[in-house]
């Protein structure tokens, strides 16, 4: 081979060796393998070189790699001297000028540093000390844990998403990702125990990328256990920043952690099997502590299996080992295929359920009367409610996706503000329609906002009224009669009733003489415009945001309330129907007309008595009901200029609520109660207050379906 062959050789494993060298990452094994056969390649090829300097330095660097393989080194700038001195010997050699600098420095430092590996390790002892951070490494650790402590956030939320396509690979990848980096950084900075767990954590992720497996819910909480301990590691490390010194992580054992990711990965590409002995204790066949004691025995005797020993013992017997294996060689894992459909066919397969529903009512009322038809009309009935409540319930999604963006907007507000806040979160699988969870965003963005900035006091003033440093924000979800309730509490100031009373006389909002409960008072502040806050911040305050949040509500048919009390905080309730599409209720009639009155507004339908039934000057006509006033609502006179003539105890009521207020409806006949598909009214109507929607009635004709907050503001007016 002639030098000129030699040297584009050499000139390609230099490039090749550049580029390794820096997508190295400290522990991976796989990149060190990589390295060691480029290096070999490169040291049988510059055996054939003149001078041999490129050769001793090539050898030097090759032995230093392999202790790094064998040791478990960290430390890489030995490599990139090297690495430096090979391409500068490259270029003497190329213009075929004498190499006269000194070499024997590097080859020492890459001898020296082998043998400085090689020391025992330090005393457990003197690893309890504090080391302190070098000028050099301190800013790449303050930046490594700002940057780490994002990339942790962001395998929260990519995980969520994944639960709900475990085939993802583009989901995968967005985790996989961060680990690698955090892998990477730690090993350069030498917080081995994070580089540790990172990489274990990351090679369970390589093997789903690989479709070895898919990760399901174990392999998930297995993961989010990672990225707990790497959140309290970081935070050591964030807490050392602040001293200049890396703090001890001795207390911090992640053994245990790492081997439980390691052993999950190897069954989830064998395939998960239960233990026998947790399937017996499930089955009742033994209780946990006969099981602990038969598995400690079994330590003793490791040949003998669990099952064996418990029938030698005489826990168990023959037949029910038999029959625990039998359920333990069942695969119960199997996981759910998936598939994606477009939203817009989801919606219109909804839509068709919708119909579906309504014409199985049509169909009912007219052979209501023909016995023979009866019985397969009910079987028909039973099939379309089926179909109908899978349809909707294949566009219920968990709302966690939603309440997880909140932990970030939190911490990023309280850093802001300079507070200490702290979000709890509970009922996030709490599921919901899919278009109120990305409709519900915004409205909680505001008041997530709005809780950190004028909610939580300040650290002083915290301390002053002997309040916890850190404030508190409770975001929960659950299911309440038909709807879904979400509340977002703070242990803040809370509202003052009197300021907003006073700003609302102020502005016109209300008269002085106005006679107003506290929830009426704290809804003055979702009117457009209005704010109490007594100074603008870049956050809030503009009186622009809590009207925005109640037209957001409203327009799915939510409502929202408040509920405060002053010095120890604020409650926002969101009360939102569970499904867009449907709803439960009473039918009604009025006159001519039927409406359908949702039932989870009403309280109780009475005929009242006469002697109960007054009219007071400025109030209206007012129903006794259990030892209190209620106002009543003619409906008749609401939507036209007639005058109801009717005598109230000639009619029936219907109280019905809304955020604590009752009212009594005036109807001349109760229907009965079903489900009905929601309408919408079109453009023309959708502004008409009191009025949510229309419904199709087994009749064939169409129902209003009254909104009960709508018509208590338009009684009101």
């Amino acid at each position: 081979m002639s030098n000129k062959d030699i040297l584009e050789q050499l000139a390609g494993l230099l490039n090749r060796f550049s580029v390794l060298l820096g997508e190295f990452c400290p522990g991976e094994t796989p990149d060190l393998g990589s390295m060691l056969m480029l290096l070999e390649e490169l040291s049988t090829a510059a055996q054939k070189a003149e001078p041999n300097t490129f050769y001793q330095v090539s050898k030097s660097c090759l032995h230093y790699v392999e202790n790094m393989s064998l040791e478990n080194m960290g430390n890489l700038k030995p490599v990139e001297d090297a690495l430096l001195l090979l391409e500068a010997v490259y270029k003497h050699m190329k213009k075929g000028v004498e190499f006269t600098f000194e070499t024997a420095d590097v080859i020492q430092i890459l001898n020296a540093s082998i043998l400085k590996e090689r020391e025992p390790e330090i005393p457990e002892e003197r690893t309890e000390k504090a080391k302190p951070i070098s000028d050099e490494d301190m800013e790449i650790m303050v930046d490594f844990v700002a940057e780490a402590e994002e990339n942790l956030d962001n395998i929260e939320v990519h995980l969520i998403e994944l639960e709900q396509d475990p085939s993802d690979k583009q989901i995968i990848n967005n985790i996989f990702r961060p680990f690698h980096t955090i892998k990477g950084v730690a090993g350069f900075l030498s917080l081995t125990k994070i580089n540790q767990l990172a990489h274990a954590t990351e090679n369970l992720l390589d093997s789903a990328r690989s479709d070895e497996f898919l990760i399901n819910d174990i392999a998930t909480d297995a993961i989010l256990e990672s990225v707990d301990m790497i959140k309290k590691m970081v935070g050591r490390v964030k807490q050392g920043t602040g001293k200049g010194v890396i703090l001890p992580d001795n207390d911090i054992d992640i053994n245990q952690l790492r081997d439980k990711l390691q052993t999950l990965q190897i069954e989830l590409a064998k395939g998960i099997k239960e233990p026998l002995g947790k399937i017996l204790v499930n089955k009742g066949v033994i209780d946990q502590e006969s099981l602990d004691q038969t598995l400690e025995s079994q330590k003793t005797q490791p040949g003998k299996k669990i099952g064996e020993m418990l029938v030698e013992e005489k826990k168990a017997a023959p037949a029910q080992i038999a029959q625990a294996l039998m359920e333990q060689m069942t695969d119960k894992r199997k996981v759910v295929t998936q598939v994606k459909v477009n939203t817009e066919k989801l919606d219109d397969l909804v839509d068709y359920a919708g119909e579906l529903v309504i014409a199985q009512s049509m169909l009912r009322q007219k052979v209501s009367q023909d016995p023979t038809l009866t019985q397969s009309v009910n079987h028909l009935g039973q099939i379309v409610s089926n179909m109908q409540h899978i349809a909707m319930s294949m566009r219920m999604i968990p709302i966690k996706s939603t309440f997880m963006k909140m932990i970030r907007l939190v911490r990023d507000l309280a850093r802001k503000s300079g507070k200490e806040v702290d979000l709890h979160m509970n009922g996030e699988e709490t599921e919901i329609d899919r278009n109120v969870v990305d409709a519900l965003y915004e409205p909680m963005v505001h008041m997530i906002r709005n809780s950190v900035d004028h909610g939580v006091e300040t650290l002083v003033n915290r301390r002053k009224q002997g309040k916890p440093e850190q404030g508190h924000i409770h975001l929960s979800a659950f299911h309440k009669g038909g709807h879904i309730i979400i509340e977002i509490e703070d242990d803040g100031k809370g509202l003052d009733r009197d300021r907003i009373l006073e700003k609302a006389i102020g502005s016109g909002l209300v008269s002085g003489n106005d006679q107003l409960t506290d929830a009426q008072i704290y809804d003055l502040i979702l009117q457009p415009g209005f704010s109490t806050a007594k100074e603008v911040t870049d956050v809030s305050g503009r009186g622009v945001g809590m009207d925005v949040v109640k037209s957001g509500i409203e327009k799915f048919r939510g409502h929202l309330k408040i509920d405060s009390e002053k010095g120890r905080g604020t409650k926002f309730i969101i009360s939102l129907p569970l499904t867009l599409a449907i709803i439960d209720g009473m039918l009604v009639r009025i006159g001519d007309e039927k409406y359908v009155i949702p039932t989870t507004a009403i309280q109780r339908a009475f005929k009242p008595a006469k002697e109960n039934c007054y009219t007071v000057e400025n109030k209206g006509e007012l129903l006794q009901e259990r030892d209190r006033l209620i106002p009543v609502v003619r409906l008749k006179e609401l939507y036209s200029d007639k005058k109801d003539s009717k005598n109230i105890w000639d009619c029936l009521t219907v109280v019905v609520e809304s955020k604590d207020e009752q009212k009594a409806l005036v109807i001349d006949e109760l229907l009965g109660k079903d489900e009905y598909v929601i309408k919408s009214l079109g453009a023309n109507l959708e502004d008409i207050q009191g009025f949510s929607g229309g419904a199709i009635l087994a009749d064939g004709r169409v129902g209003l379906i009254l909104d009960v907050h709508g018509i208590f503001k338009l009684s009101e007016n």
